[in-house]
């Protein structure tokens, strides 16, 4: 399908507006885990990086990624997240690529420009991890493996093998989606065995070639070349956090319905219409989904696939159910959505054109449909904007500005590591009560900061105990991140509390 010169513009504005606005605030203070990917990995001389593999935290081709880049600018927030950046543009391209066969040109464009100005996009691809990475990689990879099955060729499964490989490279969870992939190959060789005369006139030969097994090995070899250095301690982190899970602070995210809630709670920015939005966006993407299944049911199947084996894994593997791990499907979502609002649209337009009434051009519907839903994703994008991800720089701001001399600053929990590894190396960490206790004998007044409240009060509970009794809460920081509030507390020196500050107040650092 040639590409017409108003659709190469388009694509082009929405790619550069796409960069522009992820380039804003793109050196806002780094999260817990960005903090541990720079301090655990990004700056071990490369021959370490390259064989450490002992926490999961360990995105590997991207701390690669952020490594050259620091290299290459200096360390800083924004040279760490350069590669997310790049390739969460670089999807969107590849979106396109994919859903103008799937579902045309229009609907195509507006599921990029949709993602373009997408908050979880956005935020993704501001977060120096691999998130986006490994969606540009699916999405290449299941680009190819259609055309591979459409027109078989030894160049496009050699190139299957090396996005499968720098997938699971990326982030390990890509083993699922590459699981889809070859559930889907499985039935449809079989069925291709099964009716033998109807499938010869399918345009799927790939299904009656060799070339799909030679990208399945070669995607093999080349993925247990990259990690056989790292066997041991991937099967060692894996059964760490399956065999931890059950009791760990964040047992509840093992749950489907606990990821569930945080993915509709994502929409809660809409305030009383978030509902309703929600409705028609499921609406919108079976809508969409089925006009695609006739168009690329290969497509559909992958993703129809992926997210329910996603989830049967995680569970068989005692792992929490982060909405991350979904992540990967986002731009097919989308692609639904906006699939959706398109034929239904225009549905409705045909229907009033050709009523004397409403003497009105068919793609008129879309295009307010496409305003309404544009001004509702800026809304949510907005708050991407409004705080840090975590802002552990905010909250070492203003005990600096407040305290006085004499005064102690400490960390507990898990604010400890980003603290002491990053923004204030030289602050004591509390690990339990009685060194707490020992603090506050001194007559001192003691700062401290926590995050993840509901990881300290279980992990902490005896110094949060003492929090509770002896500490005003100064502040409360809030950021993007879910459960990312940032806590800076004062022990009381005496009965009367100490005036709280809200995110509102203008004494809080920017």
């Amino acid at each position: 399908m040639k590409v017409e010169r108003w659709e190469a513009l388009v694509l082009a504005g929405t790619l550069a507006l796409a960069l522009a606005l992820r380039a804003v605030k793109l050196d806002a203070g780094l999260w817990y885990d960005e903090v541990f990917t720079l301090t655990h990995f990004v700056r071990l001389p490369l021959g370490e990086l390259l064989a450490d593999f002992s926490t999961l935290n360990n995105h590997m081709f991207y701390s690669l990624q952020a490594k050259a880049s620091v290299a290459l600018f200096g360390e800083s927030a924004w040279s760490l997240r350069l590669p997310a950046v790049v390739f969460g543009v670089a999807s969107l391209y590849v979106l396109w690529r994919l859903g103008r066969e799937a579902a045309g040109r229009v609907p195509a464009l507006f599921a990029v420009f949709l993602l373009a100005i997408g908050y979880h996009h956005v935020w993704f691809s501001q977060n120096a991890r691999g998130f986006t990475g490994l969606l540009f990689w699916t999405l290449l990879a299941t680009l190819i493996f259609i055309r591979g099955l459409q027109r078989p060729s030894r160049f496009l499964w050699s190139a299957y093998g090396v996005c499968v490989a720098a997938g699971m490279y990326t982030h390990l969870s890509a083993a699922f989606f590459f699981a889809a992939h070859a559930l889907v190959y499985g039935v449809g060789v079989a069925m291709n065995r099964l009716a033998p005369a109807v499938n010869r006139q399918s345009s799927f030969a790939g299904f009656r070639d060799s070339g799909p097994v030679y990208g399945f090995v070669l995607a093999g070899i080349l993925t247990l070349a990259l990690n056989v250095p790292l066997l041991g301690q991937q099967v060692r982190a894996v059964g760490k956090v399956s065999a931890g899970s059950a009791n760990s602070p964040m047992a509840e995210w093992a749950s489907p319905l606990r990821t569930a809630h945080e993915i509709l709670a994502g929409v809660g920015d809409l305030g009383v219409i978030a509902p309703i939005a929600l409705i028609v966006a499921v609406v919108l993407a079976v809508a969409g989904g089925g006009a695609m299944l006739r168009r690329s049911p290969l497509l559909v199947a992958i993703y129809a696939v992926h997210i329910p084996l996603s989830l049967v894994i995680l569970w068989a593997l005692s792992f929490r159910i982060w909405p991350r791990y979904f992540f990967v499907d986002i731009g097919f979502v989308f692609l639904c959505v906006s699939m959706g609002a398109f034929v239904i649209c225009e549905r409705i337009g045909r229907s009033l054109q050709r009523s004397a009434r409403f003497p009105l051009v068919p793609h008129l519907p879309f295009v307010a449909a496409a305003l309404a839903m544009s001004a509702a994703s800026t809304v949510m994008l907005v708050r991407n904007y409004a705080y840090p991800k975590q802002d552990f720089a905010g909250a070492v701001a203003l005990v600096e500005r407040e305290r006085v001399p004499g005064d102690l600053a400490v960390s507990t929990g898990l604010a400890s590591e980003p603290l002491k590894s990053y923004f204030a190396p030289a602050w004591p960490v509390i690990e339990n009560a009685g060194q707490l206790q020992r603090e506050l004998g001194s007559a001192r007044t003691v700062w401290l900061v926590t995050a993840f409240q509901s990881h300290a009060k279980r992990r902490r509970a005896d110094v949060m105990a003492i929090v509770e009794d002896r500490f005003d809460l100064v502040a409360r920081l809030p950021g993007t991140l879910g459960d990312g509030i940032v806590r800076v507390y004062r022990s009381r020196p005496s009965l009367s509390p100490a005036p709280a500050v809200t995110a509102h107040d203008s004494s809080l650092p920017n």
